[in-house]
């Protein structure tokens, strides 16, 4: 018995609303389902938040429109040829009483179905490839954090980094995420700034604990292994950037092919995506406090440069009385 098609409608990541016809599967997994576009055949991904999870999580709606707004940035900055390591947001619909974001369908199965099992050219493929991958995301200025054997996969050619519901922009303050081993130190402790070194670290666990089939609570000695003497020191204080990795396994960097753009159109669906947020948001929280906008990173407040701040504060409270003395000795020489 085929399924029967049913109307989707949502905004694209320019913002624009629209309806599909689609063929979706049941909902095995509460958070996800696969879908069918009727007209073309395109299969994609929809990941929403369920009314009973949400009541009871109200974070799950911000690591969903993180995901979709990490998808917009991507998409606002690689405006060529999209590189088949990373999802796709196709669009989203966040003022809906169960949220979603649609997005490229999947590729690939985990890498904990390859364990110990690859063969040499496939182990030289796969770390190309995850090193394409975080090298991408760092040319976007994007940190994924949660690069794990869960996030990714591996279809015998190509790695598919999915979830970028935790991702973040690189500089911003560190949170507290992840364990050992697949989250760095620095991760764990939520020191610092986000850096591409914590999904350098990750990336590297992810490829040890893959090609040697071995687990490993902390830092692995590599020694031993020589199929991964290129990332010898992912682990160490000073570690490598993803480009260098690249160089080691005699890969081109992806960046050179694939211009980093800003797309105008992308950029004004951002405004659109602002709006479907704050629908959501319960309106005593709206009228709190204006939002920043969720897409635009002009927005960031850029600190004072040293030294600034005091000087402006000293100027701001002597000021009246300067002039007030001034004032009093013009009065006293023009009355001598």
């Amino acid at each position: 018995m085929g399924m029967e098609p049913e109307p989707l409608s949502f905004n694209t990541p320019e913002g624009d609303p629209v309806t599909w016809e689609v063929e979706a599967e049941p909902w095995h997994d509460p958070f996800e389902r696969r879908l069918t576009l009727v007209v073309q055949g395109t299969r994609l991904v929809q990941r929403r938040v369920p009314r009973a999870e949400g009541r009871d999580r109200e974070y799950l709606y911000d690591l969903l429109e993180n995901e979709a707004r990490m998808g917009a940035r991507l998409l606002t900055r690689l405006r060529g040829d999209y590189p088949p390591e990373l999802p796709r947001l196709l669009g989203y619909s966040l003022d809906a009483e169960e949220p979603f974001v649609l997005l490229s369908d999947r590729r690939g199965e985990p890498v904990t179905r390859y364990y110990g099992a690859l063969l040499i050219a496939e182990q030289r493929g796969l770390q190309v490839s995850l090193f394409r991958a975080v090298r991408i995301l760092s040319a976007c200025g994007i940190v994924h954090r949660r690069i794990d054997p869960s996030t990714v996969r591996w279809d015998g050619t190509t790695v598919q980094l999915t979830d970028l519901s935790h991702a973040t922009l690189a500089g911003a303050r560190r949170l507290r995420l992840g364990e050992a081993p697949y989250a760095s130190p620095a991760q764990r402790e939520g020191v610092g700034v986000a850096s591409t070194s914590d999904d350098l670290w990750s990336a590297g666990m992810v490829l040890y604990r893959t090609i040697t089939g071995r687990d490993v609570a902390d830092r692995p000695d590599l020694a031993a292994t020589p199929a991964l003497q290129a990332i010898h020191d992912v682990f160490s204080a000073a570690p490598p950037t993803a480009s260098e990795v690249l160089a080691r396994l005699r890969a081109p960097d992806p960046m050179q092919s694939i211009p980093v753009e800003r797309d105008l159109a992308l950029e004004e669906g951002r405004v659109a995506f602002d709006r479907a947020r704050e629908a959501r948001r319960d309106p005593a929280d709206a009228t709190a406090a204006p939002a920043t906008p969720a897409f635009d990173d002009r927005t960031r407040v850029q600190p004072a440069p040293a030294g600034e701040e005091p000087r402006r504060t000293w100027l701001t409270r002597w000021l009246p009385l300067d002039v007030l003395l001034v004032l009093l000795l013009v009065l006293w020489l023009v009355n001598r």
